[in-house]
């Protein structure tokens, strides 16, 4: 029973993304580019705070470990950074725009083939190795992906985007080693606060002057960015990586749920056969770590 604090935080942080359409859609007559960017702003305030207030001396560390590097490799772990900044942007904006202007379903598909589409980065950017049951999850995925493109070829072009993004954010960072994971993720959402000013007047027409949207974005800041971050962090202490991607999935099962049950979302029959497909595909892919996962925990809780 040692590990059940890290379960249950690894497990509230997937629920809480879970629930991400909710507020989401509270400001939904505002436009993309105002949430993006106040979501942005809120979360580099935020997250400063906790950097300068709590965590200096892991700052300086990673300070440190900067300064060591050779020119080279510290030039590409700057890279890699600001990539991952740019690549925040894309995929903050893109689920903004989706769940408040096109459907839920979407957003929810887009998070159920990201870890096959961060498989298959993985495999040709980091020659990683996949298994013939994987390729196989892969070939499913892949049908799947074509059903949703025969019912809204609109639809599957956002989820991809929306999974190519975190997929490839996530690959890229695997490369930046070495660093408090909060810290770089502090230093990503200020060089994207930096980037969007120069944007402002495209992303902003018209500052908002509501409370509520003030609040519900620094909710979503607070509640749905840091906090969750921060359960996830707190659980990768005693929770291997790869027990935190089977719960990833509790997202897109929240999210789905809240598309049928609470707005009310319609699916049609090639999305049932494609939503079908790619569970089978995911149960395939993961199979060897269902099976570690299921043994480690039997283990902790017993």
């Amino acid at each position: 029973m040692n590990n059940a604090r890290h379960y249950f935080a690894g497990i509230a942080a997937f629920i809480i993304w879970g629930f991400f359409a909710l507020p989401l859609r509270a400001i939904s007559d505002y436009s993309t580019g105002a949430i993006l960017y106040f979501r942005i702003f809120f979360s580099c305030v935020v997250l400063l705070v906790i950097i300068f207030g709590f965590k200096r001396a892991d700052l300086k560390k990673d300070l440190a470990v900067l300064r060591s590097l050779s020119p080279s490799d510290r030039k590409t772990t700057i890279l890699l950074t600001m990539a991952g900044g740019a690549l925040l942007i894309v995929n903050w904006l893109t689920f903004i725009y989706i769940v408040n202007n096109i459907n839920i379903k979407t957003a929810s598909f887009a998070y159920m083939i990201c870890p096959v589409i961060t498989a298959l980065l993985g495999y040709f950017m980091l020659k990683e190795k996949l298994t013939s049951l994987q390729w196989t999850a892969v070939a499913l995925c892949a049908i799947s992906c074509i059903l949703m493109g025969l019912n809204s070829s609109l639809e599957l072009g956002y989820s991809f985007l929306t999974a190519f993004t975190y997929a490839l954010y996530l690959v890229s960072q695997r490369r930046n080693q070495g660093f408090d994971r909060m810290i770089m993720l502090g230093v990503q959402v200020l060089f994207s606060f930096v980037i969007l000013n120069f944007f402002f007047s495209a992303l902003v027409k018209e500052l908002p002057v509501s409370g509520r949207f003030y609040s519900v974005t620094f909710l979503i800041a607070v509640l749905f960015t840091v906090l969750p971050l921060f359960l996830n962090l707190f659980a990768l202490n005693k929770i291997n990586s790869a027990t935190i991607g089977i719960l990833l999935y509790l997202n897109p099962i929240f999210n789905f749920s809240i598309a049928f049950i609470v707005f009310k979302e319609k699916i049609n029959t090639i999305q049932i056969i494609s939503y079908s497909i790619i569970v089978i595909a995911l149960i395939l892919f993961n199979y060897p770590v269902f099976k570690k996962v299921r043994g480690a925990m039997v283990e902790k809780f017993t």
